[in-house]
């Protein structure tokens, strides 16, 4: 994943990156025309902003939802995430990063994620046991099916 221009938006990245690993939308756009027709899509900055980043976690699911995805947003436990990133894709935000980044399945036994910040709070491309525990708790919102 492309690094996230601007501190505040990668919930937007994330959730671009979604689509676009989904074949949902914005597959042969150039990544930073996609990421601004998302954000502006999910809602700038009613939903997200400079101020805030992601004003809620419903923002992303209704971006999800605008393109035919069916999303749920769960707070979850590393082994239920772990479930989760096996056989769906979507974000996770722990809270303690305050930071989305995408799910990209597992690597291991840790939780593989497309991170738009690599490195911020140590965590590049996968997200371990621990550094779950220690960020958490942890919101994730996951694609079910389409729509």
């Amino acid at each position: 994943m492309p690094a996230q221009a601007y501190s505040w938006t990668c919930s937007v990245c994330s959730t671009c990156w979604v689509l676009q690993a989904t074949a949902t939308a914005f597959q042969d756009a150039d990544i930073y025309d996609a990421r601004y027709a998302v954000g502006t899509e999910m809602g700038y900055p009613s939903c997200v902003n400079e101020t805030y980043g992601c004003m809620s976690p419903q923002c992303v699911v209704d971006e999800l939802a605008r393109h035919g995805l069916v999303a749920r947003q769960a707070w979850c436990s590393f082994d239920q995430a772990y479930a989760i990133a096996r056989t769906n894709t979507g974000t996770i935000n722990p809270q303690g990063m305050y930071h989305f980044m995408a799910l990209r399945g597992t690597q291991g036994a840790d939780i593989a994620v497309a991170n738009s910040a690599e490195g911020y709070m140590g965590v590049y491309s996968t997200l371990s046991r621990s550094q779950f525990n220690a960020l958490g708790p942890v919101s994730v919102i996951y694609v079910e099916g389409r729509a």
